[in-house]
């Protein structure tokens, strides 16, 4: 006796009797893990606990699961097979037909024939029932009581005979059972299947360089390469596994339907038009779009873990400060060389204040800026070239006062006026007799320099030290719309920042999300704004991110495009009123033609029809990592695709 339970998304189970409810429910999540994800039960694990105690026991009860094998190629098909052969060899017998591929054995066998491969555990314990059942059978369904009967029986010898050559030990069926099990333990790993199909490409440079790398893809994706694989002669459809690899690559997998992984225009088209008749589409192409937003966040979040700012007003705010705290440190720096040179003059700043006047006045003059000066500084400078004395403390302040009218001034001669006396001051001319302290004078005045000029090099620099640009505009200015070498030496002069260079990164990450979304947290991925984004970038992208976050982000973009990509051809209902209308409407005129002519209910034909083909259709466009099937270059190949595609779909129950 057995339990019938009917689970959600595998179908009618069997239990053996007595099993507690706890423990179905055990085997249940032990063998379905996941009833609505990437492994959610096929349907034929569903039918065969469906169909049999035995196997039922053997999946759910204390021994290990036998192998998930289709149970008509498991069971049905090899009992109707011998079945079928035994039938066929008693006619043969009985009408002299002699064996081969005409005869009645063969003819009556072929339509059960497995599709796929037999356990061997199933083999083993099924073969002896179903031989003896199907001869047994056989016998009834042909002999009867008539003349034939009475053939048979004085010709069962002969069928005997014949039969044994098919069924007994080291007959035709044992040599089967043998090669298929052979064929079994040799099964290919994915990476096996994808490194035959380069070598046994013309176009192959050798495998290990054509191949992709598949050793990394999720354990779902390497199944469905092996099963499409045995299903096609070894083969898949190197495109169609390119853009699995890289959906399956990210993140966040993101699932492809097979027109998506294909880019078939035709498919992608019955997909789309067909999204509100098939129960889940919709689902799945609302999760593949909410993926693609999380992708963003994955990556930012690997990307920049130190990072906490979280717009694009704090991250201008949070670089402005790596900035100025760069600069206080190279100031500090000077100011200590600065007062090493007084310290060896005994306290005396040895700066000749008279020759430190001429020199700006003679820049100033030269730049036609003289008149343009500002009045305090030239005014001070002049007092103390008069007294021929000035302090380091004087020095400082002079220099510091200049600075904040280089950042204040309104007037843009009066800015370039002070920079001028300031490059003068930091020319450092001593007095005559200070000659002996110019070493320490120069590093002073390099370090000047190397700072004046390192503000010169990176406009985002200077901005931040001068307080030019606010923080709501300093990253779209200096991250996104700056020129590649301004971001360039952005990143140079953050190197030594962790965070701010990732702040660089995340603030980047934060403007591609914004436009592909739309700036709303729960807008819809656009892949042609993201892409368009992610171009923009592209010249300084390296800059911006690492290496890493770079393939990952042309990844996004790739697989962003396949699930919403309609191609030339292909002719999507973005409505998903008008093609479908025109569709039946169609339909409908050839349906009264046929009606008009044959008088047979082609309504009915039809729907039949439809109904079967949408729900294959269905089972198809919901698979995971369909597509796969690498796709009929000439005729011959198609009729053979097609054969394949019908006796998968003869033994595969519907869910």
């Amino acid at each position: 006796m057995t339990q019938v339970v009917q689970v959600p998304g595998v179908g009618t189970l069997q239990f053996p009797d007595g099993m507690s409810q706890a423990d179905m429910a055990a085997a249940i999540q032990k063998n379905f893990p996941q009833i609505h994800g990437p492994n959610a039960p096929t349907p034929q694990q569903g039918a065969m606990a469906a169909a049999s105690p035995g196997y039922a026991k053997g999946l759910f009860g204390e021994t290990e699961p036998v192998d998930n094998t289709s149970f008509m190629d498991a069971i049905v098909n090899p009992a109707l097979a011998t079945g079928a052969h035994a039938l066929g060899t008693l006619v043969d017998v009985a009408t002299g037909t002699g064996p081969g591929a005409g005869s009645h054995a063969e003819r009556f066998a072929a339509p059960f024939q497995p599709t796929g491969q037999m356990p061997a555990e199933v083999a083993d314990a099924k073969r002896a029932e179903a031989i003896n059942g199907g001869i047994s059978n056989a016998y009834d369904a042909v002999a009867g009581t008539g003349p034939l009967a009475q053939t048979l029986k004085e010709r069962i010898p002969q069928a005997a005979e014949a039969i044994g050559a098919v069924t007994g030990a080291g007959g035709a069926l044992d040599s089967a059972l043998a090669a298929r099990a052979a064929s079994r333990a040799a099964i290919p790993t994915a990476q096996e299947v994808v490194d035959n199909m380069a070598a046994a490409s013309p176009q192959s440079q050798g495998a290990a360089a054509a191949a992709p790398r598949v050793s990394a893809a999720s354990p779902e994706l390497q199944q469905a390469i092996v099963r499409t694989a045995q299903q096609n002669g070894g083969a898949v459809d190197p495109a169609a596994l390119s853009r699995h690899l890289e959906a399956d690559s990210l993140p966040v997998k993101v699932p492809l339907t097979p027109g998506q992984a294909t880019q078939d225009p035709v498919r992608i088209s019955q997909e789309m038009n067909s999204r509100a008749g098939i129960e889940g589409l919709p689902e799945l192409l609302r999760h593949q779009n909410q993926a693609l937003t999380e992708n963003i966040q994955a990556i930012r979040d690997e990307g920049g873990p130190d990072v906490f700012s979280t717009n694009a007003t704090e991250h201008g705010d949070a670089l402005i400060s790596a900035y100025k705290a760069k600069n206080d440190a190279a100031q500090a720096a000077i100011d200590a060389k600065y007062k090493a040179l007084r310290d060896a003059n005994g306290g005396d700043f040895p700066v000749d204040a008279k020759t430190l006047y001429a020199n700006a006045s003679a820049g100033l003059q030269q730049q036609l800026l003289f008149e343009h000066a500002p009045s305090g500084p030239m005014a001070q400078l002049a007092r103390l070239a008069d007294s021929g004395d000035m302090t380091l403390g004087q020095f400082e302040s002079l220099r510091t006062n200049l600075a904040r009218i280089q950042r204040t001034a309104t007037d843009g001669n009066e800015r370039a006026a002070a920079g001028v006396i300031r490059d003068a001051m930091e020319q450092l001319p001593l007095e005559p007799d200070a000659a002996h302290l110019k070493a320490l004078a120069d590093d002073a005045r390099g370090a000047a320099r190397q700072q004046f000029q390192a503000l010169d090099a990176d406009p985002a620099y200077k901005a931040a030290v001068n307080d030019t640009v606010p923080p709501d505009r300093f990253i779209n200015r200096f991250v996104v719309n700056a020129p590649r070498d301004d971001v360039a030496s952005m990143r140079a002069n953050l190197a030594d920042n962790p965070t701010a260079a990732q702040t660089m990164s995340v603030a980047t990450l934060d403007h591609l999300r914004n436009a592909a979304t739309g700036g709303t947290p729960d807008g819809a991925f656009s892949a042609a704004r993201f892409t368009k984004a992610l171009q923009a970038l592209d010249p300084k992208l390296q800059a911006l991110v690492d290496p890493k976050t770079a393939e990952q982000l042309a990844t996004l973009g790739n697989v962003a495009r396949y699930t919403q990509a309609q191609p030339r051809g292909s002719f999507v209902n973005n409505s998903n009123t008008l093609v479908g209308l025109l569709s039946n409407q169609g339909a409908n005129v050839a349906e009264h033609l046929l009606n008009a002519k044959t008088v047979i209910g082609g309504t009915l034909v039809r729907k039949a029809l439809q109904s079967r083909e949408a729900a294959q259709f269905a089972r198809e466009t919901l698979t995971p990592y369909g597509g796969l099937e690498p796709k009929a270059t000439t005729p011959v190949e198609a009729m053979l695709a097609a054969a394949r595609r019908r006796a998968t779909q003869q033994a595969t129950p519907p869910p």
